[in-house]
């Protein structure tokens, strides 16, 4: 990866301000890494007033460690690489790594506010929004997916026992529109971006209501022949069945809290793989692109990122064009 940015500018506007906002993402060795390092420099070149901000990256699995190169150039880049060993409740479930993560780092001191990114995303403006979260923040999801739309919903039923492990009013969760679909659904929010307070417990009750769920095997694709594929591999059918409860988790954790969770415009976690599908204009400008697996070499159509309809400044063009595609080994 090109090796363009300021690294004294960086320490210039860290001296300058407190930090208010931590970033948390996960790289873990092959695409996950190579896509962590992009969404690292874009936050140091792209992220405006948030550009100095604390950015952690956490491996969470001993047999998956990032190599010595990608931890080199996460020091230069003054992100903090935390390395675990995470004893996930379901591994086969990818993104059960991501909760218990979170839950984790949000247990340590640091800056009031903690805003989870998916590490195939990648900032193109200034996410100014992040550092103004009054409680918790998000995009809703993509498409309906495994949410409910209410009584005779397929997946009612699910959700109602979701709710009985975490201990939630089912009648408390709001009713949201998904983005791309526009389905009127019980909240669920994309796992690409999600911001909250430190001082909320969020992260950490999303954890324990994850641990319940898998507990009770409420497994909401069980028996069902789905293939999703994620920003870094094609998921086991074992993990496809539990598709969607990670967000699910945090949706339940963040009725517990008594607040509600403030919906980020639709400049953040914009869909580029469901980039044909919108129904609704392309934000301008966007702040957060969330691109899954179209910048992988042999795994997609980097070619997305730089569609006229994302109108992106020239300057993201210019940055991306050595960058996307990427491989493994870089």
């Amino acid at each position: 990866m090109p090796d363009m940015y300021d690294e004294e500018s960086v320490d210039s506007r860290r001296d300058a301000a407190p930090q208010q906002v931590e970033f948390v993402l996960i790289a873990e060795a092959g695409i996950l890494e190579r896509q962590a390092l992009l969404l690292c420099e874009s936050i140091r070149r792209f992220g405006g007033a948030l550009s100095s901000s604390a950015i952690t990256v956490v491996s969470p699995r001993k047999s998956r460690r990032p190599s010595h190169a990608t931890l080199k150039m996460l020091d230069r880049l003054q992100a903090e690489y935390l390395a675990l060993e995470i004893d996930s409740a379901c591994p086969d479930y990818g993104p059960s790594f991501k909760v218990h993560a979170l839950a984790h780092v949000a247990r340590r001191s640091g800056p009031p506010i903690m805003v989870q990114v998916d590490s195939d995303s990648l900032f193109v403006a200034e996410p100014n929004a992040l550092s103004k979260i009054d409680w918790a923040a998000g995009r809703p999801v993509d498409v309906k997916g495994m949410c409910t739309t209410g009584p005779g919903d397929e997946f009612d039923e699910y959700w109602r026992a979701l709710c009985a492990v975490a201990g939630v009013d089912y009648e408390q969760i709001p009713v949201i529109r998904t983005t791309v679909d526009r389905v009127r659904v019980r909240a669920s929010y994309n796992g690409g971006l999600l911001a909250a307070r430190r001082a909320s417990g969020i992260f950490e009750r999303a954890e324990e209501y994850f641990l319940r769920l898998v507990a009770a095997d409420l497994r909401p694709w069980e028996g069902r022949d789905i293939a999703i594929r994620s920003g870094a591999e094609i998921v086991s059918k074992a993990g496809s069945a539990y598709w969607g409860t990670s967000q699910a988790a945090f949706s339940l954790a963040s009725v517990r809290s008594g607040r509600r969770v403030e919906i980020l415009s639709d400049a953040y976690n914009f869909p580029l793989h469901l980039l044909d599908e919108m129904t609704t204009p392309v934000p301008a400008p966007l702040a957060h692109i969330h691109y899954h697996w179209l910048a992988s070499n042999g795994a997609g159509d980097a070619s997305a990122l730089f569609d006229a309809r994302l109108r992106l400044s020239a300057e993201v063009r210019a940055w991306l064009r050595p960058r996307a595609p990427f491989s493994e080994r870089q």
